[in-house]
């Protein structure tokens, strides 16, 4: 199996992490822990698994934070147990190769999505599952770090992969592969829209109008199309991208004083450069989750608005709290995908999207606008973290 991986070594991390100050280019050679390498192929785990030939896989945000190790020690998740190994990509779709004696539902040359790409219980068959599991909340899973995962399963950057049947998606024909890369990031989308919907007159605030960010944009239209939605972008062909999708205004000029203008919010300037509203958005979407993204957000919420969190980084963050309790703001996290309540009927995020795009109510094409062999990951990583083109999803075609 040829695949790239992230290797778990704290000694290649903490150097490439030294090096990467002066010289940016550690990132792209060999002391990085990123490998694109040949490992020992593997026969199926176990009855109930499935072999599965990449096409193509999409490089999200998680994908640039392992390749520019941006993942810090310190964080929850870096706690808790884990493998030598993390495969990279899980924005895919691949071609059935050979499937386990317990499934009978795929058969060789199926196309298939990877729905649950984070151990849970499904994958390790523990019984019983937990709670969040026996929802329908995968990402949730209580037993992340208990029982046994097999090794060397590889991902989507890679020529081929091992699933358990429970993380795999069946793709009808009438949707193209491009089409199916994108069925992960938008359910994730659409997750954090039915998290926390729009209201009717409700004015919200998209952060950041990337793959996330659009199809908020797109689902907050759709469930609520009496809202008022603005969005803060910096990229002018973002920006065009974000009014087709349904975007009402693009913020421009001193943002707090845009936010002011918009809302009718109060704004004060104090000392040390300390700007705050009193006023200002109903809900704000951050699908960026930096530093300062959350700082100035939670100053632009009006009394007990509602903030969620889409857009995350694997390393501490620092902004005042002082907003979540002087103006009791609500705060929501997102996790990729999970149950949703639709119209009455219990679904997950990412069939609902699944079943959005076969009915022709949601449209994803052109999206992807790069395209790359898997051997030259380096060069699309590089061109992505230059931003100096019209990226909106880049992916490594690995056939």
């Amino acid at each position: 199996m040829k695949t790239i991986y992230f290797e778990v070594s704290i000694p290649k991390i903490i150097l490439t992490k030294l090096l990467a100050k002066p010289f940016p280019r550690a990132f792209y050679s060999s002391v990085s822990p990123v490998r694109y390498r040949e490992i020992p192929d593997r026969d199926l785990p176990g009855r109930n698994w499935v072999r599965v030939k990449n096409r193509q896989a999409g490089i999200c945000g998680a994908d640039l934070s392992l390749f520019f190790v941006k993942a810090d020690p310190r964080i929850t998740i870096a706690a808790l147990p884990g493998v030598p190994r993390a495969f990279m990509g899980h924005e895919l779709v691949g071609a059935v190769m050979e499937t386990g004696a317990g499934v009978a539902d795929l058969a060789v040359g199926d196309r298939v999505v990877l729905q649950r790409y984070l151990p849970c219980c499904s994958i390790k068959e523990i019984e019983p599952p937990c709670d969040p599991c026996r929802e329908g909340n995968y990402t949730l899973c209580e037993n992340f770090s208990e029982g046994e995962m097999p090794e060397n399963l590889g991902a989507g950057f890679g020529d081929h992969f091992i699933a358990h049947r429970s993380q795999l998606i069946k793709i009808p024909d009438s949707i193209s592969d491009d089409t199916a890369v994108m069925i992960e990031p938008t359910s994730v989308s659409l997750h954090a829209v039915m998290k926390r919907p729009p209201r009717k007159g409700e004015r919200l605030l998209v952060l950041g109008a990337g793959v996330i960010g659009l199809n908020v944009i797109r689902f907050a239209r759709l469930l609520q199309p009496e809202c008022r939605i603005f969005v803060l972008e910096k990229m002018a062909f973002k920006q065009d991208l974000a009014r087709k999708m349904g975007a009402d205004v693009i913020l421009e000029g001193d943002p707090y004083e845009s936010v002011a203008v918009h809302t009718g919010a109060r704004l004060y300037r104090g000392p040390l450069g300390n700007t705050v509203l009193m006023g200002g958005f109903d809900l704000i979407y951050d699908c960026v989750g930096q530093s300062s993204t959350i700082h100035d957000a939670l100053r632009w919420l009006k009394s007990r608005g509602d903030y969620v969190m889409i857009g995350n980084q694997l390393s501490p963050v620092k902004f005042d709290q002082t907003p979540i309790w002087n103006q009791e703001i609500n705060l929501t996290g997102v996790n990729a995908h999970g149950l949703e309540t639709y119209q009455g009927e219990k679904i997950s995020s990412f069939d609902l999207t699944l079943r959005m795009i076969t009915q022709g109510v949601v449209n994803l094409d052109g999206f992807i606008t790069h395209r790359f062999p898997l051997a030259d990951y380096r060069k699309a990583f590089r061109r992505i973290q230059s931003g100096g083109e019209k990226i909106i999803k880049a992916v490594l075609v690995c056939e």
